[in-house]
């Protein structure tokens, strides 16, 4: 980062201008050529400012060259506790709903029997949901779970499928293994969560067990990035 005197003006003067909400989120920034005019400072210095505001994600640049306010998200999703997604939404002061695109009773396959430890030829029951925030799609969700736990009748409402999965059984699912990715432009899904050509999705891929250590639950769950920020506190070891 520089500390160039004349690009830490043009930084701070667009960050005053954030904070006082002269420019608001997706707002777009002046380009190059009305900054200059207004600050009688070179091209150069206002394209690096510019620039780190990028690196530093304040700002965010679109396709044609259009740079704008960073979009705040609304939801935190905590990665060092297993909180179901409806709490996360409820947090924000929203109402949870859940829209429901199938519900089927499957053969597994390898990949299923080996995730959930299953007997071959096992049944489970494949829910494929949205999490929907004020009616808004916030995360697509694809659930994995042996029918003789949970059949797919068993699921019909609102509820976080954790709270429903454990009115039925008589354990508890008290940890996850979680894997994250960062996923690009998926037709399928993209659509579903009314997602933008640019707009990426966090992936979490889960294996839920009860205490005994037993998997119960195989979750990929798609979060609309624009929405959805991780937080996590890591301890130095």
């Amino acid at each position: 980062m520089s500390t160039n005197a004349s690009t830490n003006f043009v930084k701070n003067w667009i960050l005053e201008k954030i904070q006082t909400a002269e420019l608001k989120p997706g707002d777009a920034i002046p380009n190059e050529f009305e900054i200059k005019k207004l600050l009688n400072i070179n091209y150069d210095e206002i394209e690096k400012a510019i620039h780190e505001l990028v690196t530093e994600q304040i700002l965010s640049q679109k396709t044609g060259d259009v740079t704008v306010v960073k979009p705040t998200q609304p939801y935190y999703y905590p990665l060092d506790e297993l909180v179901s997604i409806t709490k996360m939404i409820e947090k924000n002061g929203e109402v949870a709903g859940t829209e429901f695109i199938s519900l089927d009773e499957e053969v597994a396959t390898l990949k299923d029997i080996e995730v959930l430890n299953l007997e071959k030829d096992a049944y489970i029951s494949v829910i494929e949901r949205v999490r929907t925030a004020n009616g808004e799609p916030v995360v697509y969700c694809l659930d994995k779970i042996a029918t003789d736990l949970f059949a797919c009748s068993d699921y019909r409402s609102n509820s976080s499928i954790l709270s429903a999965i454990e009115s039925k059984v008589e354990f508890k699912i008290t940890h996850a293994n979680t894997s994250i990715e960062s996923i690009s432009y998926e037709p399928y899904i993209s659509e579903i969560l009314n997602s933008e050509p640019d707009d990426a999705m966090m992936l979490l891929t889960q294996i839920h067990y009860n205490e005994h250590g037993t998997p119960v639950l195989y979750s990929l769950n798609y979060f609309k990035s624009s929405l959805v920020k991780f937080r996590i506190t890591r301890n130095r070891i």
